[in-house]
């Protein structure tokens, strides 16, 4: 299923969160939850996953229970990206897996957010074919899809990208607190597995 909304819109963030939230509460049980957050901070237009993660680890570093890949001094990205994610399936097994990504798009839905509730698929706009990530998914639709797919993303204002980046954050901190608490302990979650 897939939800949309213009980050401008003062909704986005509660609507958002809250459906995110409602896809959590249909999974099975999960101990924490990982935010991959995807890109480079080479390109203004690629930068949003990274500066989506430096903006969560601000505000989540030391939960025990948050734990975010993919940040503008860490970012993760198509050369390191297979090695991440064996990382995070070794280490974090039982974990809710929220991806975060820019994509382009036609010209007048620049600026929308799309929640859709499966793995991403990233480097698609750039015809690259890279492992799928995660549970659910956040884009931001931060240009618009054409001929010169990487030129778009050499010009695309910092600006704004920072602006889109800044309401992904609010919604992954608004719906962690309402999840956090829903979370299974680890122990419990153990003894799940063994009975």
């Amino acid at each position: 299923m897939l939800h949309h909304i213009h980050y401008l819109d003062k909704k986005s963030a509660a609507f958002l969160s809250e459906a995110l939230v409602k896809h959590f509460s249909h999974q099975p049980a999960y101990t924490e939850i990982v935010v991959v957050c995807i890109g480079t901070n080479r390109y203004p237009g690629d930068s949003l996953g990274p500066m989506v993660g430096s903006r969560l680890f601000e505000r989540l570093e030391g939960s025990r229970y948050v734990h975010i890949y993919g940040t503008l001094d860490k970012p993760v990205h198509a050369l390191n990206m297979q090695r991440t994610l064996a990382y995070i399936a070794n280490r974090h097994r039982r974990a809710y897996i929220i991806a975060v990504d820019a994509c382009l798009g036609q010209f007048y839905k620049i600026g929308t957010l799309q929640l859709v509730d499966e793995p991403l698929q990233p480097g698609a706009s750039l015809s690259k074919e890279l492992s799928s990530i995660g549970h659910i998914h956040i884009k931001g639709i931060i240009n618009n899809h054409g001929p010169l797919n990487h030129k778009v993303l050499e010009h695309t204002s910092l600006t704004f990208v920072n602006e889109m980046a800044a309401v992904i954050s609010r919604i992954i901190v608004k719906s962690s607190q309402e999840i956090i608490p829903r979370l299974l302990s680890i122990k419990h979650a153990e003894s799940h597995v063994s009975s």
